[in-house]
């Protein structure tokens, strides 16, 4: 990669102009052919997104929700609160596409459809200013057609516009002119902070090559150009703090609140327990993964021989120059980072495979004198990754079972490339089914019920439930037992700690990752020895064998008719509310190691001509620990329906976290079902009934 080694202006070339022209048209035209190809993609393709994907739909519909339905203050509100160990771009982005053309799935990936026109045209300008414009155009045709790069241009993830980024950070970085330039300083603070709210991991990319430029501008100081405007002279002669301040003031907007805990999870999952349940296989498998996945072995294969076939051309005159530094700078610092880490998901390589894109280009175009020799050679260096491009794009015709073709371990042509393969048609799982089912049981609750999703398949997930939820904003909240959870023990505290209503379990599902789903059974187990207060509720067939179990939590309840024998509370504690309702006591007991259980007793003095709704904080030093806010008898037996004198005792399980002790005490209230204040007692002594626990 010398400067001799650049495309020549040999008689037998055209003009310059006329290469630029032609390429720019080249440019546009498979542009154009990229953003037609994945449009009909993304309506063509019917799978349900899923894990981190439908975690960031899911944030971006809830973002959406929030400014379309409060106010800026509840957006800016939601935004600092998102995720907190994922920075939020990628769920913003999508916003305005929802207002122009519906919160729908292929609305959101159109945010990718913006990134391809700018990885275009910056991967084209920036190999043009390192090489020349043909170099820029080869290198866009090569990028794009990779399998890896195709793949994740059809999911909204965050590696996709992560390269995008990259890619503007570092063509800025070249026409800084060693950071020189006021305007390409500031673009570069502005690019910084978009790219560290994209994904902490921005940095880690660029470094290299800013180090490189920075010890260049050391090495030979540039001389600041006469720059009109204030803010760009400003920029040329403080290019650090030009790129810090704007860089770390649009970060901040929401770094600021979750820096640390981000820093820890982005540890762990690269280097850490988390990153351990991605190794996929080591080192060699994901060098596997690198090649079939990730460039595709062809363009591999094509790197491997021309790139030598050119050095060996230039070997009388070939020097590493600013050009193969800053390519190695940009490719050997990350991939190191990444290959030593434990965490191998191939698609943390995308922002790298700009640097192999590139450095095919240019040893096609350094290799002879003939620029039409060049070109063509440019265009059958293309031709394979086209048809594979094509087959990985549409649906297979006839049967569509074309097996793999294999050399060994590696893969030269396949439907299936980890990340990019057809679109995929798939009629309707059943989780509508199961949210219809969840929203009938908590249909009245005040505040958001907690489900636990014990399975973790690619069909039904926290995420997936989640996402699917937030079109229609159920009060439900979706988690797991704990991710990765192997011990059957935390798993139930983690049920208790979240309050959870609702428990889904799995039947009949297979190829469940093996990390992921280790406490289905044994929860289905505990319930089924009573060691978890839930019982089945219902049974959601979903497809292919695959059944949702529902548990609820047990909430039982009996009436005493007027007159009958009642038992007595063994704490008794009457008090009346207005409106006929009478509170006479509780029961407070110890039910297991983790678990106390509260029995509470009602009556009427007359009849009740509304419902309401009983609402108990449980307190300790002033803190609240568990807030339940439900109906008596879940709903089945409305106080308009009691008879004067009917005696309803309910029971329900209490759980306190660990390390806490003290006195605790429940403030018990009813609220009209509806809105308005707190129901008052009938001794005017204000709204709640203040029950003295014991630990």
């Amino acid at each position: 990669m010398s400067s001799e080694a650049l495309p020549s202006a040999a008689s037998s070339a055209p003009s310059r102009s006329a290469v630029h022209v032609l390429c720019w048209a080249g440019f546009a035209v498979f542009t154009l052919y990229l953003l037609w190809v994945n449009n009909s993609y993304y309506h063509a393709n019917t799978r349900t997104p899923t894990y981190d994907e439908a975690w960031y739909l899911e944030t971006s519909l809830h973002l959406y929700h929030r400014l379309t339905r409060g106010s800026l203050a509840e957006f800016l509100e939601a935004y600092r609160h998102a995720f907190g160990v994922k920075a939020p771009l990628i769920s913003v982005l999508p916003l305005p596409l929802y207002l122009l053309f519906g919160t729908s799935y292929p609305s959101a990936l159109l945010v990718n459809s913006f990134f391809l026109v700018i990885i275009n045209i910056y991967l084209f300008l920036l190999a043009r200013r390192l090489f020349s414009a043909e170099v820029g155009l080869a290198a866009t045709v090569f990028y794009q057609t990779m399998p890896l790069a195709c793949g994740l241009s059809r999911a909204v993830l965050t590696e996709y516009g992560l390269a995008a980024l990259v890619i503007v950070w570092l063509y800025y970085l070249a026409a800084s002119e060693r950071l020189s330039r006021g305007p390409a300083n500031f673009a570069l603070g502005v690019v910084l902070g978009l790219g560290l709210l994209m994904k902490i991991l921005f940095p880690a990319f660029i470094a290299g090559p800013f180090l490189l430029v920075g010890m260049l501008r050391r090495r030979n100081p540039p001389s600041p150009p006469a720059e009109r405007f204030w803010l760009w002279r400003i920029c040329a002669r403080r290019p650090f703090a030009a790129i810090a301040m704007p860089g770390l003031a649009i970060a901040a907007t929401w770094y600021a609140f979750h820096l640390a805990e981000l820093l820890r999870f982005a540890w762990q999952s690269s280097y850490g327990e988390i990153g351990e349940n991605y190794a996929g296989g080591g080192l060699v498998a994901w060098v596997l993964r690198f090649l079939n996945e990730g460039t595709g072995c062809y363009y591999a294969a094509a790197l491997l021989v021309l790139g030598a076939a050119a050095l060996a051309a230039s070997r009388h005159r070939a020097r590493w120059d600013f050009r193969a530094w800053f390519l190695l700078a940009w490719l050997l610092p990350p991939l190191v980072a990444i290959a030593a880490g434990r965490n191998h998901l191939i698609r943390f390589i995308l922002p790298l495979l700009p640097v192999f894109a590139i450095a095919l280009a240019a040893a096609i175009f350094s290799l002879g004198r003939r620029w039409i020799l060049q070109a063509a050679l440019a265009l059958l260096v293309a031709i394979v990754p086209q048809r594979l491009y094509a087959a990985l794009s549409y649906f297979p015709h006839g049967a569509g079972h074309e097996h793999a073709v294999r050399y060994g371990p590696f893969i030269l042509f396949s439907r299936d490339l980890g990340w990019a393969h057809p679109p995929v048609f798939e009629e309707s799982w059943g989780q509508q089914r199961l949210l219809a089912a969840l929203h009938r049981l908590s249909a009245t609750a005040a505040r958001s019920q907690y489900a636990i999703v014990a399975v973790e398949h690619v069909y039904l997930n926290a995420n997936l439930l989640s996402y699917l939820n937030a079109y229609e904003e159920y009060p439900l909240l979706f988690t797991t037992p704990g991710y990765a959870e192997s011990s059957l023990d935390r798993a139930i505290d983690r049920i208790y700690s979240f309050d959870a209503r609702f428990l889904i379990l799995g039947e009949g599902f297979r190829d469940l990752p093996p990390f992921l789903n280790r406490l289905n059974g044994d929860l289905q187990a505990a319930v089924a020895r009573g060691e978890l207060p839930f019982h089945l509720e219902a049974t959601v067939d979903l497809t292919h064998q695959m059944k949702a179990l529902l548990y609820e939590r047990d909430a039982p309840w009996k009436s005493i008719p007027p007159g009958a024998d009642a038992p007595a509370p063994s704490h008794s504690q009457p008090a009346d509310f207005i409106g006929g309702v009478r509170f006479l006591g509780y029961d407070w007991a110890r039910r297991d190691s983790r678990l106390w259980q509260i029995s509470y007793y009602w009556t009427t003095t007359s009849r009740v001509g509304q419902d309401y709704r009983i609402t108990v904080d449980f307190i300790r030093g002033g803190h609240t620990l568990l807030t339940r806010d439900h109906e008596i008898a879940s709903g089945h037996h409305p106080f308009r329906e009691w008879a004067p004198g009917e005696i309803i005792v309910e029971t329900a399980p209490v759980y306190f976290p660990p390390g806490s002790s003290g006195p605790i005490e429940a403030r018990l209230q009813l609220t009209p079902w509806g809105l308005g204040p707190a129901q008052p007692l009938a001794s005017g002594h204000g709204p709640a009934v203040v029950l003295r626990l014991s630990e």
